[in-house]
């Protein structure tokens, strides 16, 4: 990892730290991305009220997007024009777009941004390590500097993991980049469930057509995926993990073989959420 800071290219922009706020968002914000940045733009430009909003005191917002478990990547620059609380009043932002809805529903702040165009250059391709704190979405950057990762030559998905160390909840699926999901449906093979809430653990398979990902997306449906011990529990958050990767000429009793032994192997009946 380089020791030059995000910090650092603010500074040699000329950028008043101390008015800025640096946000990093939630996995809405990442989905709204990976669609449009015209969507994006519109969803920045509504924010919760009072002390809560991560543009508060703040002249100008330094936009990221969640990547992997505390990575972010840079998503744009914004110079914060105006601000209002709806419905005191009802005007809508300069980046609102009718086709992402008006946003009616309760009371928030809008805000009218301003790209800042000296920071373009650096749009989808700067990642920062955001810190262990990533339920700090919205902080100052004078008090906290971001190592710089990467700054990639283009905007690019980021590239897959490797099967071993993918990991993700089963509800961020659907925002995985288009090559990850290819990648998750051209193999199966044995894979581990982690309840968010209580730690236990669930070890499955996956085979046939779709691979691991045809197999979570059950999960992601009806939030159980057909599993009996599942359906008892209420709606519970799951992580996923690959345990092994099928070889191209493995069975489907082959794989059902290795769930066993995986099984066995970290107790999932005795003590996690396998029935059998």
């Amino acid at each position: 990892m380089s020791d030059f800071t995000f910090n650092d290219i603010l500074e040699r922009r000329g950028v008043d730290q101390s008015k800025s706020r640096i946000v990093r968002h939630d996995i809405r914000a990442l989905k709204a991305w990976r669609h449009s940045r015209a969507k994006l733009e519109h969803f920045i430009s509504y924010q919760r009220t009072g002390s809560r909003t991560p543009y508060r005191a703040a002249s100008y917002a330094f936009q990221f997007v969640p990547v992997q478990t505390s990575h972010a990547l840079f998503v744009g620059a914004y110079r914060i024009l105006d601000e209002w609380v709806f419905p005191e009043e009802t005007r809508q932002p300069i980046f609102h777009d009718p086709i992402f809805g008006a946003n009616d529903h309760e009371e928030h702040m809008r805000y009218d941004l301003q790209r800042m165009e000296n920071f373009e250059d650096l749009v989808g391709k700067l990642l920062i390590e955001w810190g262990g704190s990533t339920r700090a979405w919205s902080q100052w950057p004078a008090q906290q500097e971001k190592p710089i990762i990467e700054i990639r030559a283009h905007q690019e998905a980021e590239p897959f993991p490797g099967f071993s160390r993918f990991h993700s909840q089963i509800h961020e699926l659907e925002f995985l980049p288009s090559s990850w999901q290819g990648a998750l449906a051209s193999v199966g093979g044995v894979y581990l469930l982690v309840c968010a809430d209580t730690g236990e653990q669930y070890v499955g398979s996956a085979y046939g057509e779709g691979g691991f990902l045809n197999r979570w997306k059950a999960y992601a449906a009806n939030g159980h995926g057909g599993n009996r011990l599942l359906m008892e529990r209420e709606s519970a958050s799951y992580a996923v993990s690959i345990l092994e990767v099928a070889s191209p000429d493995m069975s489907a009793s082959d794989i059902i073989h290795r769930e066993t032994a995986w099984k066995i192997k970290l107790g999932s009946r005795a003590h996690g959420l396998n029935a059998n």
